[in-house]
């Protein structure tokens, strides 16, 4: 009887620490996946760029964006303690001028809106889930400019870095500076000869430079 008691006990404290461990283990999921997403809305500023075309039927020499406000949004997965991807969205709406040959610009301008959608690679400095949280980023997918009835799309890039700042886990603030150049079109550059006297013409790309600035709030989980 003693034995089939102490037996007894010895089952019940096994369930009862199994159970417990199960209850630990469900719980410590939803913990140990709480930093994985982040969706950040956010607004700035985009400093406008330009590129040269030179002259034209028109004699226009060099299409300017103007500097502008910025808005969007980003949707994050982190996927390791240092690493992360995410989709941002990015619209700023500008108007666009050109400049003459010869001197002066066109009376008139032509709004413009630049939409950017690309993907970025993150790398965190301190790891997620740190209250202060710096991080670098290298970006590119596609910019769609639509004005005077016209659209294109062409390749963008990005590279900048900022800092999270987090007042509770899940809530928290992101500051970013990024620089975003656009391809517009691509030229003669000239010919190229090595020292064997190969030669080979090399093409000139041109871009459209822009800088931007943002900041807004985060939604962590």
């Amino acid at each position: 009887m003693a034995i089939s008691g102490a037996l007894k006990g010895s089952l019940s404290y096994s369930i009862r620490a199994f159970l417990a461990l199960t209850i630990l283990t469900l719980f410590s999921i939803p913990c140990l996946a709480q930093y994985n997403f982040e969706i950040q809305p956010f607004s700035g500023y985009k400093y406008g760029g330009g590129v040269n075309v030179g002259a034209n039927i028109l004699g226009v020499s060099r299409i300017n964006v103007d500097s502008s406000i910025s808005y969007g949004a980003t949707a994050t997965y982190n996927f390791a303690e240092h690493l992360g991807v995410e989709f941002l969205w990015d619209r700023q709406p500008t108007n666009a001028s050109a400049n003459y040959a010869g001197g002066g610009s066109l009376p008139t301008k032509v709004g413009l809106k630049m939409d950017q959608y690309q993907a970025n690679f993150l790398m965190s400095l301190t790891g997620h889930g740190s209250k202060l949280e710096p991080f670098v980023l290298l970006g590119a997918g596609a910019s769609n400019m639509r004005g005077a009835g016209s659209s294109t799309t062409k390749f963008s890039s990005g590279l900048g870095g900022g800092v999270k700042y987090f007042m509770t886990p899940h809530v928290g603030l992101r500051l970013q500076a990024r620089y975003t150049p656009t391809y517009a079109y691509t030229s003669r550059g000239g010919i190229w000869c090595n020292w064997w006297g190969v030669c080979w013409s090399v093409p000139n790309n041109h871009f459209i430079n822009q800088g931007e600035v943002t900041g807004g709030v985060i939604f962590r989980f």
